[in-house]
């Protein structure tokens, strides 16, 4: 136990988060030179970073794909996970952060907290994941620390705790300060700065690191308890201020925050050091929430949120229990699926059958892999707290659960994302189209935010993404990697339909129709009325419904007490019996609610904000599961075709950053294309224009906005809403 403690102890499994061209791949690539993971440092600008290896990400100078590695350092393991900064990929950096233990999130010096910079942390807040904070670029002209610190507070609400000060700004900036020891790092442009000098602090250094050492040390007293008794006996030691960074951290009261500029290779060990020392170990975080396996009768509620135990008894669950762990991410390659996935429980073997709860399948491991980039390592085992990438199983999907036979424990799966832009895709020949075909399942299966649907009348296939750029690279990605140039029609937004009717429309369909051999029967009544907009779908059975739904787990506890009388009571079977009926129909019937949900009246595309009520099921002795399906999809039909449809189109949320002298201009360009201004700030010598836009204006905007800007404005587009 002790030796798997301190196994667990030592791993850090880390993502790094930052907006576009913030330098995330600039420090990974340093932090993989320093702990000798690579020989050779790559750039980005270069087109030879080691973890932008896809030729898209080369050419455009940022990152599409979440790249992951494994490297040493101080005794650490550290899984580090590079992810994209750009909107378009969000559910890379969802993914990547669903299975992280903590995360450094990287800000320009100039430009400070900037727009992706917010989604991302929000994200990291909203799956709780602890983190540092790294301010980059400080030898950039226009670079401000403590502005960025502000800048921090105030756009994230969160508590950054300057443990490093820079000496200098700009080009003036010489070194960095340590708050702990109070000494200054020199970092050796001759050997890229592996080699670093610790110096004594002089003069005017001296003042104001012990100015901003007691600046720290008071925050650090108020938010942690612990160590507000030993800094008021002013006893504290180096090791009591790293204690206490670390407790508050991972409790994610306060963001430890470094300092440097990756470019000239200054700030990076110090960084590495406090990765190890505060983010937290696997034994540090929560559990995953739970959920049961919806093909498990016998457990339809939810798992309660469990408490962290303490370090020794969560060694022994992690590493006694059986296997479970999460899918990430998948990647086809030859036709072969390539699972990654984050270990949470047990021992994982090559070639050891295991059950994906997920998709109620049995998988077998052929193959284990521990990933550098685009690289991978054999392996055959994995303990908990890993990562890695496996082959051999078929059913594979992101968001997946896995675990040994027996097991019916879901782990909590990825957020949805909703696509805002489609393309219609038509191959050249018949040829053609078999190998696109297979390219969009590929593409589909790797990214869950890409749909694909076929147009039957045209033989068009219609995909659906997250953004210009996202279905560009897509594009791109064909023509590379399969060798076909299929057309490309112009773009067009994804649609949604919604009702007007807020009062219930009711509609009752019986449905008795003989298919094929057979006679089936349903017998339906349902109502249709609408939500408040962006509250999603509700779906629920009548009062009287549900309580038919007994759980199978309270009959076995009624079951036990009367285990004696069982042969004499008569009507436990047969009870039994129906209550297993009614849940197959109604497994049945919700399914085909989801179907028929998907395709609306008017235009074809889902319905949205829709309260549906199953108000009654007639089963009789000719029912059939067929039965309830097809008169529940008609009793649908027959309430919509009575309803006020509305249909919605995406909304963006925009973000401009503009100098003074374009702003009028981008402001102009913006109007004509259907937006609101709704704020307009200053921001590191730069305007920022904030509003919303529907979708369906901002086709080629970006471009007109380079236009109009001389190429000097930024541009940030992401979902908001769907409105009319």
């Amino acid at each position: 136990m002790k030796k798997e403690l301190a196994r667990l102890e030592k791993i850090r499994n880390v993502g790094i988060i930052a907006h576009i061209d913030a330098g995330k791949t600039t420090v990974s690539e340093r932090m993989l030179y320093y702990t000798h993971k690579i020989h050779r440092m790559g750039e980005v600008h270069d087109g030879n970073a080691t973890m932008d290896f896809m030729p898209e990400e080369q050419e455009r100078g940022i990152t599409i794909t979440a790249a992951s590695t494994f490297c040493e350092w101080d005794n650490h393991d550290i899984n580090l996970i590079d992810t994209p900064g750009h909107v378009d990929f969000t559910i890379e950096v969802e993914r990547s952060l669903r299975v992280l233990d903590g995360a450094v999130g990287i800000f320009c010096a100039v430009g400070g907290v900037e727009p992706q910079s917010e989604t991302v942390w929000r994200q990291s807040e909203a799956l709780g994941v602890p983190k540092l904070a790294f301010i980059n670029k400080m030898d950039r002209i226009g670079a401000n620390f403590e502005i960025v610190l502000e800048a921090i507070k105030e756009r994230l609400g969160a508590n950054p705790l300057a443990i490093q000060i820079p000496l200098g700004e700009g080009e003036e900036f010489y070194a960095v300060a340590d708050l702990i020891k109070k000494v200054k790092l020199e970092f050796d442009e001759e050997d890229q700065g592996e080699t670093f000098y610790t110096r004594e602090l002089e003069g005017e250094e001296i003042v104001l690191v012990d100015m901003w050492r007691e600046k720290m040390l008071e925050s650090l007293a108020d938010i942690d308890e612990t160590f507000l008794d030993i800094y008021i006996t002013e006893k504290h030691s180096e090791a009591d201020i790293i204690q206490a960074l670390r407790r508050v951290c991972i409790a994610r009261l306060a963001t430890p925050t470094l300092m440097g500029s990756a470019l000239k290779n200054t700030g990076i060990q110090p960084l590495l050091d406090a990765l190890c020392m505060y983010l937290p170990s696997p034994l540090d975080v929560e559990p995953l929430r739970e959920l049961y396996s919806p093909y498990i009768q016998s457990n339809q509620e939810k798992a309660e949120k469990k408490t962290t135990p303490n370090k020794e008894e969560c060694a022994e669950v992690k590493n006694t229990n059986p296997f479970q762990a999460l899918i990430f991410k998948v990647i086809l390659e030859n036709k072969r699926k390539i699972a990654l996935l984050r270990l949470y429980n047990g021992t994982l073997n090559e070639g050891m059958p295991i059950r994906n709860i997920t998709q109620n399948s049995d998988e077998r491991i052929s193959h284990m892999y521990r990933l550098h980039a685009d690289f991978r390592e054999d392996i055959e085992t994995a303990k908990a707290g890993d990562i890695v990438a496996v082959m051999g199983m078929k059913m594979a999907k992101t968001g997946d659960t896995l675990g040994m036979h027996g097991d019916d424990h879901l782990l909590e799966n990825l957020f949805e994302y909703k696509p805002v832009i489609s393309l219609a895709f038509e191959p050249k020949n018949s040829e053609d189209a078999d190998v696109l075909d297979e390219a969009l399942e590929r593409y589909a299966l790797e990214d869950p935010t890409l749909t694909v649907q076929l147009e039957e009348v045209s033989g068009n296939r219609l995909v659906s993404g997250m953004g210009e750029l996202h279905l560009d690279v897509l594009q791109e990605r064909i023509v590379r990697e399969y060798k076909i140039q299929a057309r490309v029609g112009n773009p067009q937004v994804v649609l949604r339909e919604t009702m007007q009717d807020t009062n219930p429309i009711q509609a009752h369909v019986i449905f008795n129709k003989e298919l094929g051999e057979a006679t089936h029967h349903g017998d339906i009544t349902l109502t249709l009325s609408a939500r408040k907009r962006g509250e999603g779908n509700l779906i629920e059975f009548a009062k009287d419904l549900q309580e038919s739904e007994v759980s199978e787990k309270s009959q076995n506890k009624s079951t036990q007490a009367h285990k004696k009388n069982v042969k004499e009571n008569s009507t436990l079977a047969p009870q039994k019996k129906l209550i297993k009926e009614l849940q197959v129909f109604q497994a049945e019937i919700l399914q085909s609610i989801h179907d028929t949900l998907l395709s609306g009246p008017q235009t074809g595309y889902p319905l949205q904000d829709i309260h549906l009520t199953i108000t009654a099921m007639n089963k009789t002795n000719i029912s059939t599961q067929i039965g309830f399906q097809m008169a529940t999809s008609l009793a649908i039909k027959e309430a919509l075709t009575k309803a006020k449809l509305l249909i919605l189109e995406p909304i963006m949320s925009v973000e401009i950053q503009a100098y003074d002298e374009n702003l009028g201009a981008c402001i102009n360009l913006f109007n004509t294309c259907g937006g609101k201004v709704e704020e307009v700030q200053d921001r590191a010598g730069l305007k920022c224009v904030s509003g919303l836009a529907p979708m369906r204006e901002l086709f080629g905007f970006s471009t007109r906005l380079r236009s109009v800007s001389q190429g000097r404005a930024g541009l940030l587009m992401r979902f908001h809403s769907y409105n009319n």
